[in-house]
């Protein structure tokens, strides 16, 4: 496997906006991108909306959290070349029940990890817990686990929270690496479905792709699902005609490349 690409997506809960439609083109996403691995952000009444178009998507298995508590926002990881596998605990203890990760088999081998990091709130600024708790995440891969990729909506948020603290593991924040600042995969400015909704004028950035890499090198990274869906629309509360995204969040593919001969 000479690259691998990974897809990440939070599906927006709002049933009553075209949500057959969002689904669709969310599949048709999936499909075009072609990735080997797919984190989905899917609140659990979509779930059965999904199954209805999945077939547009050749799944193969399905790697699902084990012990995640009964509010878990319904990360998953899929793909066909996943198996569940707990990570290793050798510095940081008891797994979290919000932590999930999954062997992508090949020469050489990768770990593939999601994780839900419930959003800041105004009295959470800068909060130390949070901090630990984002550090954490990062600390359950040991030494012995060389190459990582956590992705997925890490509800992190710059403004409130501060920089995301990586620490000294060789950890990198994809997007920054790669292309610099911006990375918006939250943007009332950029998404014309969100007007209207009365919401702030926020440009954030929970979805992310956090790596360790020893085997591997970042190639590419570009935000997806940031056209309209043709034929498509909605309407405000004051009768403006708006269109319609797949998602209130942008989503996110990254390609990583192997640098071992023969991989």
């Amino acid at each position: 496997m000479a690259s691998i690409k990974f897809l990440t997506y939070n599906v927006w809960s709002c049933e009553h906006v075209a949500v057959y439609r969002r689904i669709r083109a969310i599949c048709e996403i999936i499909e075009r991108h072609d990735p080997d691995v797919i984190f989905l952000q899917i609140p659990p009444p979509l779930l059965v909306n999904l199954s209805t178009v999945w077939a547009l998507v050749a799944v193969e298995q399905v790697a699902c959290p084990r012990g995640g508590s009964s509010d878990y926002r319904g990360s998953w990881a899929m793909g066909s070349s996943l198996t569940s596998a707990p990570p290793r605990c050798s510095r940081a203890g008891e797994i979290p029940s919000d932590l999930m990760s999954a062997w992508v088999y090949g020469r050489p081998r990768l770990r593939a990890a999601t994780c839900s990091l419930a959003g800041p709130t105004p009295s959470d600024i800068g909060a130390v817990h949070r901090r630990a708790r984002a550090g954490a995440f990062l600390e359950h891969f040991d030494v012995l686990d060389r190459n990582v990729v956590l992705g997925g909506d890490l509800g992190w948020d710059d403004d409130l929270d501060g920089p995301l603290r990586l620490g000294g593991d060789g950890w990198v924040d994809a997007w920054s690496e790669l292309r610099g600042g911006g990375g918006w995969t939250y943007d009332v400015v950029a998404n014309p479905m969100l007007r209207g909704l009365n919401l702030p004028a926020a440009r954030r950035r929970p979805d992310r792709f956090i790596c360790k890499l020893r085997d591997f090198a970042l190639g590419s990274i570009k935000m997806v699902g940031v056209e309209p869906i043709p034929g498509v629309a909605r309407f405000d509360d004051k009768g403006n005609v708006l269109p319609v995204l797949p998602s209130h969040h942008f989503g996110l593919r990254l390609t990583i490349v192997s640098t071992k001969r023969n991989a």
